[in-house]
């Protein structure tokens, strides 16, 4: 049986070289929320089964939200090899919502992340 013929609570369609908002079928809130993220937003996503990370496009030149995410980094081949099985739905979800300031910074700030600190802040 083809995937495309099966059914999933959630999952996008694979359409196009970027992943279109609209081509994603998840509960209304979410969609609504990833279509109001901020353009280079990144975000992992689970698409059949593999985990990656996906920026939110850029606006337009007329500043309106481009409603698409482009893959980045290592998820850049899988998508790519994704393509052809254009016409499909394949299982979705969101992984998490990165920011890449944040994730800058956590790189910078190792020394905190011992047992130790996390005892005596967790519950800040």
């Amino acid at each position: 049986m083809s995937l495309s013929n099966e059914s999933y609570e959630n999952s996008v369609k694979i359409a196009d070289n970027s992943l279109w908002i609209k081509h994603i079928d998840i509960d209304k809130d979410a969609s609504v929320l990833l279509g109001y993220m901020p353009e280079d937003t990144r975000v992992i996503f689970e698409i059949d089964g593999t985990q990656g990370e996906f920026a939110k496009m850029a606006d337009g030149k007329d500043g309106r939200p481009t409603p698409g995410y482009k893959p980045i980094g290592a998820m850049k081949e899988f998508w790519s090899t994704l393509q052809r099985r254009r016409g499909e739905r394949v299982p979705f979800k969101i992984i998490e919502r990165k920011s890449s300031y944040l994730t800058a910074v956590q790189a910078m700030m190792t020394e905190w992340d011992s047992e130790s600190d996390e005892r005596a802040f967790r519950d800040l």
